[in-house]
């Protein structure tokens, strides 16, 4: 019998929930970097059909607390989501939902509380141990599915995500929550057909959203598919801005690319001589198509690479740059700097598609550090942590993870974000493999 290619090798997922202490340390452990990194992914129970979806696979926390130079703790766990609870056979008070409820995409700290969060479904929240706590709607707050990547604006605090639901309804919402957690406001924005949508970036001033070709399959859903969603050549691919504080749904609307983005890097304002903004910039991972060919994972050919979208508020014309050729996903810059103008950022060369696996770190002036985990390896997102909130840009790690596919064995990996060619400053020895994960977070020590 066929199996899937998303249970096999890299995604080959875990069997058991452990616990291990004092992990062995390759290197020293900077004494300042006291915290939790977080990870989350699809780690299928049980049995999957030939045509197993990734993006369906039930999702699995994995943490490594790091205190005092020392790798004091691992842990794995199911977020015990109604449909992960059942198939384990364990009581939950949860009522069963129609909508999609699963959380294996993102792990994501706010307002004192950790959130797994999956797009198209509703937030469940995790403490430190991985104990699921329930789900979390903020008092009826989030009527659609939520987004897989809120963002926290570093001036404000608060906490902006675009969500939707899986099905024909052609809209988003966008909501905005305190940085207490209370609910501020949320508007539908009408889009030109429902569509997938599973982040997007955002200015001091705008909130960048793009309406691109991967529409709602109707005749896919109606036969079960949990991802119905099919590439359509042809569709009017537009890009809009919206303010961050608008009390309506307006927003104004780009011509793009035919092309699909799942994540972006950053965005930042470019004022004009009047002291008015002239351009948005959007440095984007972007594919020249998705499910194109195969509608289980991101397995179609079409190699992500690192452009710059810029929208010209003058002209309204909207023109694209190649950055970097390099096949290359999950971008993260200095948080600090989210919806600023970045120099640092750094992103993971991708398992599929490259011999070596690895980080490329950009400074911003046009030169690039690499750092490979060598053949056969797998790096998940990789995540920077600042020495501390006075540090310059880019100042401070850059932590990583990595699986050896032919071994079977993991590691975490701390680098000086500064000097990534120099290799790690630790390497720590995971319990266990580490299939390949969507994202993940650091928790400091302070909020943890």
């Amino acid at each position: 019998m066929p199996t899937s290619p998303w249970v096999q090798g890299a995604y080959e997922p875990v069997l058991n929930e452990i616990e291990a202490f004092d992990l062995e340390v390759e290197g020293s452990i900077p004494s300042d970097l006291n915290g939790i990194l977080a990870r989350i992914g699809p780690n299928p129970i049980g049995e999957v059909p030939p045509d197993h979806n990734l993006f369906n696979g039930e999702g699995m926390v994995h943490t490594l607390t790091l205190k005092n130079g020392r790798a004091q703790t691992y842990r794995n766990r199911w977020v015990r989501t109604e449909p992960v609870a059942r198939k384990l056979g364990e009581h939950t008070d949860l009522d069963p939902i129609e909508n999609t409820d699963v959380a294996n995409t993102h792990i994501f700290p706010f307002a004192g509380s950790l959130y797994a969060l999956t797009e198209t479904a509703i937030p469940y929240k995790v403490n430190e141990d991985l104990e699921t706590l329930g789900r979390e709607d903020f008092s009826g707050f989030i009527d659609t599915g939520f987004s897989a990547h809120p963002h926290v604006d570093p001036k404000t605090g608060e906490m902006h995500a675009i969500g939707y639901d899986n099905d024909a309804d052609p809209s988003v919402t966008h909501y905005v929550i305190a940085p207490d957690g209370t609910p501020l406001r949320k508007n539908r924005i009408a889009l030109g057909s429902a569509i997938m949508i599973h982040d997007f970036a955002a200015t001091e001033t705008f909130a960048i959203i793009w309406d691109l070709p991967l529409l709602f399959d109707v005749e896919a859903a109606k036969r079960g598919s949990k991802a119905p969603y099919k590439w359509t050549p042809g569709y009017e691919a537009k890009v809009g801005l919206r303010r961050l504080d608008a009390e309506d749904a307006s927003v104004h609307w780009f011509d793009a690319p035919e092309a699909f983005i799942f994540h972006a890097v950053n965005a930042w304002e470019e004022r004009g001589e009047d002291g008015s903004i002239a351009k948005v910039h959007c440095d984007v991972i972007r594919r020249d198509s998705m499910f194109a060919s195969d509608s289980t994972g991101p397995g179609d050919m079409a190699i992500p690479q690192l452009y710059r979208w810029t929208m010209d508020l003058d002209t309204g014309a909207m023109t694209e740059e190649l950055i970097d050729p390099r096949a290359q996903e999950f971008g993260r810059i200095d948080d600090r700097y989210w919806g600023r103008k970045n120099g640092f950022s750094v992103t993971t060369e991708l398992f599929r598609f490259t011999g070596d696996t690895g980080i490329i770190v950009y400074d911003g002036n046009g030169r690039t550090q690499e750092w490979s985990f060598g053949k056969g390896a797998a790096t998940s997102e990789a995540v920077f942590v600042p020495h501390d909130e006075d540090a310059g840009e880019g100042e401070g790690y850059i932590l990583a993870t990595a699986t050896n596919v032919a071994k079977r064995t993991a590691k975490a990996a701390i680098f000086d974000a500064q000097n990534v060619k120099k290799g790690p400053l630790a390497e720590i020895k995971l319990p266990q493999r580490l299939p390949v994960t969507f994202h993940g977070s650091w928790i400091p020590e302070a909020t943890a």
